[in-house]
């Protein structure tokens, strides 16, 4: 009951999007939603029951950039439990079924728990007799499109998403193909080479460049080197035409995205600045900063003491380089419904110039209210809780939160696995 009263306070008072998000349209729902939060934790005991009633609650903001995790409590209890017919509702879709990761043959059995729930069981054979064993993942949403809880690490918000594509499943971790039982066909080969699952930077052909970037969670300085004298040079001297930058499953990070920006640079531009939320927890943040000698935040620091409760915008971003590359000549961005935060910050910066086409599927929409500090201190030590401070400068007339960025090209009709080869023939045909 402390940490949700704490919580509840905290997004009340601090969380730049509560105003905004409980007017007086929506009012009467989030004071529902509150009270049944506090009369859900005033009946349970256990971390992880009360994991789940934070959760709830939070979710009526639809923000992904409010996380809550539970770093202690591992969900044994359900991942330890085995398949027995009365822990689902009977009920088939296209979901439903057993399937089988290509790549490694990994077998599941996904069954329909609740309306919104799809659990997954491990498929195991022995002695020539099929049985399910632990949980492997939840699918919370419908049968074709939901977010990924896996059993393998802490409960959280901050869940993955992933999609049905006919006879597959397309989510980080792999894709799986539906197996039907008595027939016996060869599965199809996943390319793993081009799964995005680490940074990757290298030749494709004579035309084509590919620079694969799973998280911006490297080093600011290394990575432009990294750009600036070696890739760049590379492009120029083999006069490569194509670049591809895949983002697919990249969540956000750090700015190092910025370093992209050298590829696609045409001509000076700027973004508005977003605004700071002045909260008494933004300006305690910013006070100890400016006391640390920070001379950004000794700036900011009176404007937001002169506006407690508004909003204070931030200079606007002003991109000029002083030079541009002629190499490559176009650039390809790959992204999917992972893509949030600073990734979605990339791809507006990229719409500026005319040498970049986005292809894949719509963004995760995790921008409207961002910039994330250290986690917020509850109660419980075990609980990892992290809330957003600024609202970004269009979220007013053109919010996208769970909407995201939608692509140039759209290729959720095909596997995530063929969208480097389709890119490079599009490429290769001048379209």
């Amino acid at each position: 009951m402390l940490n949700l009263k704490e919580i509840i306070t905290d997004i009340e008072i601090n969380y730049p999007g509560y105003k905004l998000k409980t007017s007086k349209e929506h009012q009467l729902a989030y004071l529902k939603v509150k009270k049944d939060a506090i009369t859900d934790a005033s009946r349970i005991a256990g971390a992880q029951d009360c994991f789940y009633t934070i959760s709830k609650y939070l979710a009526f903001f639809k923000d992904n950039h409010i996380i809550f995790s539970d770093r202690k409590t591992n969900p044994e209890q359900n991942a330890q439990r085995e398949y027995k017919p009365k822990d689902h509702i009977r009920h088939s879709d296209q979901l439903t079924g057993l399937w089988r990761r290509t790549g490694d043959s990994l077998t599941v059995k996904i069954i329909k728990q609740d309306q919104y729930t799809y659990r997954a069981y491990l498929w195991k054979t022995k002695d020539r007799m099929n049985k399910t064993g632990p949980v492997h993942f939840d699918l919370i949403g419908d049968e074709n499109k939901f977010r990924i809880r896996k059993y393998s690490g802490w409960l959280t918000t901050n869940l993955l998403r992933g999609r049905r594509l006919n006879e597959l499943i397309i989510e980080p971790d792999g894709i799986w193909e539906k197996v039907v039982p008595g027939l016996n066909h060869k599965m199809r080969e996943t390319k793993a080479s081009v799964s995005n699952k680490k940074f990757n930077h290298r030749s494709i052909d004579k035309n084509t460049y590919y620079l694969g970037i799973p998280a911006f969670d490297i080093s600011e300085k290394k990575f432009d080197s990294l750009v600036l004298n070696q890739i760049i040079p590379d492009l120029s001297l083999n006069k490569i035409k194509h670049l591809i930058i895949d983002l697919r499953n990249n969540v956000g990070g750090n700015s190092s995205f910025l370093s992209l920006i050298r590829f696609i640079y045409e001509k000076p531009f700027a973004l508005p600045g977003d605004f700071v939320y002045s909260s008494p927890n933004i300006i305690r943040r910013y006070q100890t900063s400016a006391d640390a000698g920070s001379a950004y935040h000794q700036m900011m620091l009176p404007r937001l003491i002169a506006n407690i409760g508004g909003f204070v915008q931030r200079d606007s971003l002003h991109i000029k380089l002083k030079e541009t590359c002629t190499y490559p000549q176009t650039v390809s961005i790959l992204v999917n419904e992972n893509c949030a935060s600073s990734t979605e910050y990339f791809l507006m910066l990229a719409k500026y110039s005319s040498k970049v086409k986005i292809f894949g599927q719509h963004t995760s929409g995790t921008l409207d209210y961002s910039e994330l500090f250290e986690p917020e201190k509850l109660p419980c030590s075990a609980y990892r809780y992290m809330r957003p401070t600024t609202k970004s400068f269009y979220a007013d007339t053109a919010p996208i939160d769970n909407k995201g960025i939608t692509p140039d090209v759209n290729l959720a009709k095909y596997p995530d696995d063929e969208w480097v080869d389709i890119v490079i023939k599009i490429n290769d045909k001048g379209i």
